[in-house]
């Protein structure tokens, strides 16, 4: 199993072209074992701040989805000390084939649309790793609107207490991994 094991950093982004978003990923399970996830109302006020395998969420504000910072928790209001945020000092470990459970926090009904999950293998050290421009992202899983019309990102997660559930590839090579995973808000669609 050791050799089928990934090192896993995560970047949560909930995000929209047009609106600004409102939930996070509060917690996260890798296939048994569960990490808090980046907690932006608290974790910034505590000495020390926690350590987490989550990127630091630098705000809830905009992405414009054509710049880099819409990779791994930039914010786009935020102005440009906010492209992208440095990598999570901490780094969880999942075998190839498990499960991911992502645990959202509330979100508005009214900010439907689909979630993506996507992944990146990072070439070293993860907790030192920025994607930058390189085309590395892969989709391991999406999820868009039911046959009964309902959105993922709404309508899915309400039936599933806010939890998303995806698998990482049962055939991924071993190595050091950051989750993408994307929460489109889709307004009037």
């Amino acid at each position: 199993m050791f050799k089928n094991a990934l090192a896993l950093a995560i970047t949560i982004l909930g995000f929209s072209s047009s609106v600004k978003a409102h939930g996070y990923v509060q917690e996260i399970t890798l296939g048994s074992t569960k990490y808090t996830g980046y907690l932006p109302y608290s974790d910034p006020y505590w000495n020390p701040t926690p350590q987490r395998i989550v990127r630091k969420i630098p705000g809830n504000g905009q992405f414009d989805l054509t710049l880099i910072d819409l990779q791994c928790n930039g914010w786009t209001d935020g102005g440009p000390q906010y492209v992208g945020s440095a990598p999570a000092p901490l780094v969880g470990t999942v075998a190839a084939g498990s499960q991911v459970k992502l645990n959202w926090t509330a979100w508005p009904d009214s900010h439907r649309g689909p979630l993506i999950t996507y992944m990146a293998r990072a070439p070293s050290d993860i907790t030192k790793w920025n994607p930058g421009t390189s085309a590395v992202w892969f989709k391991v899983a999406q999820a868009g609107k039911d046959a009964n019309g309902k959105w993922a990102a709404t309508d899915g997660l309400y039936a599933t207490n806010s939890i998303y559930t995806f698998t990482i590839p049962p055939k991924l090579k071993a190595g050091q991994y950051i989750i993408r995973h994307e929460r489109r808000v889709t307004n009037n669609i």
